[in-house]
């Protein structure tokens, strides 16, 4: 064990110790516990102890003593980030908030408070019994904690907004282990802090979410060869900038697929509405296609993925800009370019993925006192995802050609004029100056209000939960 991992695990021991009087079988100790993370990273790092508080009153009491033992620890609600310490702890204590994971509806139907551990999946069953749904994530494991204080992009944003806002209350645990509500009109500063400014004010509990009635809606794919993909972005040009059909929402992912070593591109549409092939889509069902389906079904199982097996290794990183068919050619041929120096890597999977921020994603944001993120545009944004998998540490640097795509794209934007500053907090890599990214005048109010809910620095990037995006 290396010397700093072995002091931080004897550093915890106390404070385990005491959480294992407290919370009994709710503690899990390294070498009898079998939990797998998305991230093998994350997967391979030791916790002295893991603890899966049951209530708000036990997180309360968790924190508590971390605080009184100076015990490091980090918080885990779906553990999809990709890096140690964002939501498994380097030798402190992992706080897994998986058994908050309840769903309880309004009288009305009109919110639900949400558990601060349920995933996606979680949610989505719980409501679709109901013929309802809410601002959930396109994959079933992610949970809902990072993906809301991170913003949220949605399958069905595009006619309600990002996740983020549309939170009504959010129940947050303190570094004084104090238990808030954080609304519009209840501690309105850390609410709007909490919309869009990540795990720096304290631990989330529960989400009151607005929900909405909605029953199965359209699903389509489309699978393009890389000799269709200038007609595939000239028609995405075209569905980013629309704005006149609020049911829809589309992305593509241009990949590299290692085993055929050639580029394809993966298009997906939903459309809020059981309707078999809208129109709206009628422009890529016109491109020749190597596969397509549409399907109706429910948002839940539209999210499904694979099991998590903890064994592959993840990086992210992203840039925003305004639609351009240009810059979208030109973030194309430098994927393609930089992959060739990392096409043999084991276990390479290799994804550019595009996402619009439209028109109404832009006006829900400046709803109940808008949120932290900075973006006062009112045309469509875009979102661009580098993702990439790889299965050897050994390759760890190598994967840094993701910095070269998006250095290559945002000095190509800066050219073209199309350069947005926003940085996407969940898809960004970890030295992205994600809140630089927010504006000077919205960097130094969260900076003011992490400071006034947080004196002692417990969520700082020199406290006691130092991972992921850190203000201070």
């Amino acid at each position: 064990m290396p010397t700093e991992l072995l002091f931080l695990t004897q550093q915890s021991r106390p404070a385990c110790t005491e959480l294992a009087v407290e919370l009994g079988a709710a503690l899990h100790y390294p070498g009898t516990d079998n939990i797998t993370w998305w991230d093998a990273r994350q997967q391979a790092v030791q916790p002295a102890c893991r603890v899966e508080p049951s209530s708000p009153v036990d997180v309360s009491r968790i924190m508590a003593i971390l605080v009184e033992n100076e015990c490091r620890f980090s918080v885990k609600c779906g553990g999809h980030s990709r890096s140690p310490d964002d939501s498994n702890s380097v030798g402190g204590v992992t706080i897994d908030l998986r058994r908050l994971n309840t769903v309880t509806l309004s009288a009305n139907n009109t919110s639900a408070t949400i558990g601060g551990g349920a995933n996606t999946y979680q949610v989505y069953s719980a409501l679709e019994r109901f013929n309802l749904s809410f601002v959930g994530g396109r994959v079933d494991t992610v949970g809902m904690g990072g993906f809301t204080l991170g913003g949220g992009t949605s399958p069905i944003s595009s006619k309600y907004g990002w996740a983020l806002d549309n939170i009504f209350e959010y129940e947050v645990v303190l570094a004084n282990s104090s238990i808030v509500t954080a609304s519009e009109h209840r501690n309105p500063d850390l609410y709007w802090a909490l919309r869009g400014g990540g795990n720096n004010f304290g631990v989330v509990t529960s989400f009151l979410a607005r929900v909405f009635p909605l029953g199965f809606v359209y699903g389509g794919s489309w699978t393009f060869s890389d000799d269709y993909t200038d007609e595939m972005l000239e028609e995405s040009q075209r569905l980013f900038t629309l704005v006149d059909d609020p049911d829809m929402t589309y992305w593509y992912a241009y990949s590299y697929n290692q085993l055929q070593d050639r580029f394809t591109t993966y298009a997906t549409g939903r459309y809020v509405e059981p309707i078999s092939n809208p129109p709206v889509f009628g422009g890529l069902s016109r491109i020749p296609s190597e596969s397509s389906s549409g399907v109706i079904n429910s948002l839940g199982n539209f999210s499904v993925r694979g099991p998590i097996t903890g064994t592959v290794r993840h990086l992210f990183t992203t840039i925003t800009y305004y639609p351009s068919l240009a810059l979208s050619r030109k973030g194309i041929e430098l994927f393609k370019d930089e992959m060739q120096s990392v096409k043999n890597v084991s276990g390479l999977s290799a994804f550019l993925i595009v996402y619009p921020t439209q028109t109404n994603v832009l006006r829900a944001m400046k709803e109940r006192g808008g949120n932290s993120l900075g973006i006062d545009e009112d045309a469509p944004l875009i979102l661009t995802l580098i993702s990439l998998g790889w299965s050897d540490a050994a390759d760890d640097v190598a994967m840094n050609v993701s910095d070269r795509v998006v250095g290559g794209m945002k000095t190509a934007a800066l050219e073209l004029g199309v350069y947005h500053p926003y940085i996407y907090l969940n898809y960004a890599k970890s030295d992205q100056d994600v809140f630089s990214g927010y504006g000077e005048r919205n960097r130094r109010r969260l900076i003011e209000i992490q400071k006034s809910v947080d004196p002692n620095g417990v969520f700082t990037s020199k406290g006691l939960w130092r991972g992921y995006f850190k203000l201070v």
